[in-house]
């Protein structure tokens, strides 16, 4: 059974705009029809609609017996406030930071122009010579790495909530900068850089692939208390 339930009877009309308002914001609910519950439920002394998670209302009221109508419609963005929902927007920046600071990490280090002279060279016949200096690859990789464990950090708290991706972000990270920065020993630092170049971009994809579970369709549950998709 889900935290959250929509509590409703058949031709109140106002129901459909409140389910509507639940599934535009991803969220998992229990869809009870009052019409079809035993006397005595306790889900029948709801107005509807009603949206309660675990034993607090958000939307509706307590109605008694006899039920009734509520006169409040919820919006998207109510919801999205009331359940702690991260606003579409700001999810979708959170995956564009962790994607590009990924794979800026990625391209700083392996196309990075002291490793590659034709880089280097082509960077300083277009008068970008000053790039290839380590004085300056430095701060670029570590700003995308920031930006890298920033976004993955905002998916955790705001979306998924899952700490994986967060965790081996990190270890990639610090895998990636040993291997450019610390010497070890040849292979070694080898095995770490492009480890750690690998890694990143996987658990980029791994972030993206949770948050969009996070915005699956809503469930409902039938008649007899079983959930079904909708």
């Amino acid at each position: 059974m889900a935290e959250i339930k929509f509590i409703f009877f058949e031709g109140c009309p106002n129901a459909n705009k409140t389910r509507a308002a639940l599934k535009a914001v991803g969220a998992i609910f229990d869809e009870i029809e009052q019409t079809s519950l035993p006397k005595g439920n306790p889900f029948k002394g709801y107005s509807s609609p009603t949206i309660l998670k675990g034993s607090s209302v958000l939307y509706g009221s307590e109605a008694g017996d006899g039920g009734g109508c509520s006169l409040e419609i919820p919006t998207a963005d109510d919801i999205k406030k009331k359940l702690g929902i991260a606003s579409t927007g700001a999810s979708k920046k959170s995956g564009v930071f962790s994607a590009f600071g990924s794979f800026g990490s990625a391209l700083t280090v392996g196309l990075c122009p002291i490793c590659i002279p034709a880089i280097g060279a082509f960077l300083s016949s277009i008068g970008l010579g000053f790039l290839v200096s380590e004085s300056v690859l430095l701060p670029v990789l570590l700003l995308f790495l920031s930006v890298t464990i920033g976004g993955l950090l905002w998916s955790y708290l705001k979306e998924h909530r899952k700490v994986g991706p967060l965790v081996l972000g990190i270890l990639m990270g610090v895998s990636l900068y040993l291997g450019r920065y610390v010497y070890f020993g040849a292979v070694i630092n080898q095995v770490l850089m492009y480890s750690g170049i690998t890694g990143i971009i996987g658990v980029s994809f791994w972030n993206l692939w949770l948050r969009k579970q996070v915005t699956c369709s809503a469930c409902v549950v039938d008649l007899k208390g079983s959930r079904k998709d909708v």
